[in-house]
């Protein structure tokens, strides 16, 4: 059974204001604790979509108790993210390049408009790890992680939001 999760945070901003911000986000990461410096090995447009296809690590988001048990490869991932920007949605899916039967992270982010100093983002995520015994420890410390770094990711987006004000 995969750990699955939704999510949504309210922002009391233009949905164009909030996409503004959530691309500035990585511009200067010392400016903002707790953020990392993206990776990115590929970035490029198909038409009204935006893909980018990035190094992403587990090392920091598993207890070293559960890394002992998996291969230090598992650890470094892929993921790939197709951002429509007329739809304003975002789908991405984390893998394991060496097995990709044994992890599946997949999600969506929506940005809804609601007025024009009212908006939203809708998370739905799913993580699936095949690892017998400790798959779904390793399901739900990944998730749980996940859903830390979009909090973390909200509040530093509402911290430029109210920077720009």
């Amino acid at each position: 059974m995969a750990a699955r999760f939704t999510l949504t945070q309210n922002f009391a901003a233009h949905v164009d204001k909030v996409l503004a911000a959530r691309e500035r986000r990585f511009e200067d990461v010392s400016k903002h604790d707790g953020l990392k410096k993206q990776d990115i090995l590929d970035r490029h447009e198909e038409g009204s979509v935006i893909v980018t296809k990035r190094a992403f690590s587990l090392a920091d988001k598993l207890p070293d108790a559960l890394k002992a048990l998996l291969p230090s490869s598992f650890l470094k991932l892929v993921e790939v993210a197709r951002f429509d920007t007329q739809t304003k949605t975002n789908r991405f899916e984390v893998i394991f390049e060496e097995n990709p039967d044994r992890l599946q992270m997949k999600g969506e982010t929506h940005y809804i408009h609601e007025s024009e100093t009212s908006s939203r983002r809708e998370y739905n995520i799913s993580v699936k790890v095949n690892w017998a015994l400790i798959g779904g420890m390793v399901e739900n410390q990944i998730a749980s992680s996940f859903r830390k770094g979009i909090e973390k990711d909200y509040e530093i987006i509402q911290e430029i939001l109210n920077k720009d004000k």
